[in-house]
C-alpha cells in the first residue's frame, strides 16, 4: 500500500508543481517569491522551521536534521498549500486562490550516525495580472502587466553526527540542489479600448543551476524533564546560471502570439543571477511535565517552544544581464515563535488506552518580517498568527501522521491608500511512515 501511495503523490507532484501557484504583484521583482508556500507543520508554530528536529518531522529545511530520524523509520512527506488573498489599492480590490504543491520528499538514517534525504519544491514563484488605464492626447491606451513562472528545486540532502551520546548531539548537514525553471514579465500596450492591437514586451529568464544550503544543529537534555535545542542554516551567495530572453512585438492581438510580429528580439546565455545570502539562527526548548494519571491511564505531557531569526542581504543581489539602476533592494530580517502542546507525548507506548484528543499535537505561533522591496519610501512588512494541529495515525506504531496549518496575515506598508493584501493560509501535509510489521529498506536474513 505504502509503494501506491508513494507513485500516485510522485506523479501528482510531477504534474502540480511546475503549474503558476502565485498571484500577487509583489512577485514581480527579481526572480519571484519564496514566500507563501508553507509546510503545514511548521506553519502551525508560526513557520519556526529549522528548530523543530524531530525524528517524526522530515524538515528539509535543516539539512543537519536527517541523522535525526528514527533508525528503521523512514519518513515520506508531502505536502499542499492553500493562499486566500485579498488585494486593496484605494478603492480597487480583487480577492485570488491558488493551490499548489508545497513539497514532496522521502528521508531516512543510514549506518550509525548518517542521514538523507531527497525531494522537490518550489524554490520561487511569480504570477500576477493586472491591467491599468492611461490617456495619451485624445486616445485611451490601456497596459496589462503579467507574470508567470515557478523555479523548482531538486534535491539531495546529507547530514552527520559529529556528536552523539545519550543526552547531547551535535550534527551537521548540507542540501545539493539543482535549479530549473523560468520566470517571466510581460507587458502589454493597447489602443483604444475596443481594440485588440498593440505592442506586447516580454523579459523572460531561464534558470538551470546548482545550488547548496548548510545546516547545524546542537541538542542536549539537562535532565528527563529539560532539553534545548541551537541551531543554524546558512544559504550562502551563489551565483545561478541564467539564459534571458527580451523580445518587442508588434500585434493584430495582444493575447493571440501566433498574431505577433517581432520588432526587436535579444538572446544572451551568458549570465547570472544572484540568490541572497541568508542566516537563520534558531532555538528550542521542550518540558516534560511530571506524570499525569486520568482514570486508569498514565499521560505524560509535553510542551516545547521554538523560535528562529534569519537576515536576507539584498545588497548582494546582482542581475548581470539588467541595466536598471532605479528599483533598490532593503536587507530584509524575519522572527518566527511557536508553541506545541501534546497531552500523551508518549501515545505509541499506551495507544489503546490513549484518547483522541490526547494524541493530538496543538500548535500556535506568530511571525514578523520585512520583505525586499518598498512602496513610496516604504519597506514593505508582512505580519502573520498561526494555529495547526498534527494527528499521528495510531497503527503498528508508525510515525505517520497529518498535519494541518493555519495563518491569517496582512502585507504591505502603512499607508493605506497603497497596495496591501489581507491573506488566508491553509497547509496540507501527509507522512508516511512504516510500522512494526512492514519492512522498509531492512535486510533480509537467510536461515
Amino acid at each position: 500500500m505504502g509503494k501506491i501511495i508513494f507513485i500516485i503523490l510522485l506523479f501528482i507532484g510531477n504534474l502540480s508543481i511546475a503549474q503558476n501557484s502565485i498571484n500577487s504583484p509583489f512577485s514581480s521583482y527579481g526572480i519571484g517569491e519564496s514566500d507563501g508556500l508553507d509546510h503545514s507543520t511548521f506553519l502551525g508554530v508560526g513557520n519556526a522551521t529549522i528548530s523543530m528536529v524531530d525524528s517524526t518531522v522530515l524538515n528539509f529545511d535543516n539539512p543537519a536534521s536527517y541523522s535525526s530520524i528514527g533508525k528503521g523509520q523512514p519518513l515520506f512527506s508531502f505536502g499542499t498549500s492553500t493562499r486566500l488573498s485579498n488585494y486593496k489599492e484605494g478603492s480597487a480590490n480583487e480577492f485570488n486562490t491558488n493551490t499548489s504543491i508545497q513539497h514532496f520528499a522521502f528521508g531516512l538514517s543510514f549506518a550509525k550516525r548518517l542521514g538523507m534525504a531527497f525531494g522537490l519544491q518550489p524554490y520561487s514563484r511569480r504570477g500576477y495580472d493586472f491591467n491599468v488605464g492611461d490617456f495619451i492626447d485624445s486616445d485611451s491606451i490601456t497596459y496589462t502587466y503579467q507574470g508567470t513562472g515557478t523555479i523548482n528545486k531538486a534535491f539531495l540532502g546529507l547530514s552527520a553526527d559529529i556528536l552523539k551520546f545519550d543526552s547531547t548531539r551535535l550534527s551537521v548537514g548540507c542540501n545539493f540542489g539543482f535549479l530549473f525553471g523560468n520566470v517571466s514579465n510581460t507587458r502589454k500596450a493597447v489602443l483604444f479600448s475596443t481594440t485588440e492591437n498593440g505592442g506586447v514586451g516580454v523579459k523572460t529568464y531561464d534558470i538551470r543551476s546548482f545550488h547548496y544550503d548548510l545546516g547545524l544543529s546542537f541538542s542536549h537534555q539537562f535532565t528527563s524533564n529539560h532539553s534545548v535545542g541551537v541551531y543554524a542554516t546558512f544559504d550562502p551567495l551563489q551565483k545561478l546560471n541564467t539564459t534571458y530572453e527580451e523580445g518587442v512585438y508588434y500585434a493584430s492581438q495582444v493575447d493571440n502570439p501566433n498574431t505577433y510580429d517581432t520588432s526587436y528580439y535579444l538572446s544572451q546565455t551568458a549570465g547570472t543571477l544572484t540568490n541572497v545570502p541568508k542566516l537563520t539562527y534558531g532555538l528550542s526548548y521542550k518540558y516534560r511535565f511530571t506524570d499525569t494519571k486520568k482514570i486508569q491511564r498514565k499521560l505524560h505531557p509535553e510542551i516545547a517552544v521554538y523560535a528562529t531569526y534569519s537576515t536576507s542581504d539584498w545588497s548582494k543581489f546582482e542581475n548581470t544581464f539588467s541595466t536598471d539602476t532605479a528599483t533598490t533592494f532593503f536587507n530584509t530580517s524575519k522572527i518566527s515563535f511557536g508553541v506545541q502542546f501534546i497531552p500523551e507525548a508518549e501515545f505509541q507506548l499506551n495507544t489503546a488506552t490513549t484518547s483522541f484528543l490526547a494524541r493530538v499535537r496543538y500548535r500556535a505561533g506568530f511571525y514578523s518580517y520585512t520583505l525586499p522591496y518598498a512602496t513610496n519610501g516604504q519597506q514593505v512588512s508582512d505580519f502573520g498568527t498561526t494555529f495547526g494541529f498534527g494527528i499521528p495515525v495510531a497503527v503498528q506504531k508508525s510515525l505517520s501522521s497529518i498535519n494541518f496549518g493555519f495563518s491569517v496575515g496582512s502585507r504591505g506598508v502603512a499607508d493605506q491608500n497603497q497596495l496591501k493584501e489581507n491573506y488566508y493560509g491553509i497547509s496540507l501535509g501527509i507522512t508516511i511512515a512504516p510500522g512494526d510489521t512492514e519492512k522498509w529498506f531492512r535486510k533480509r536474513k537467510l536461515n
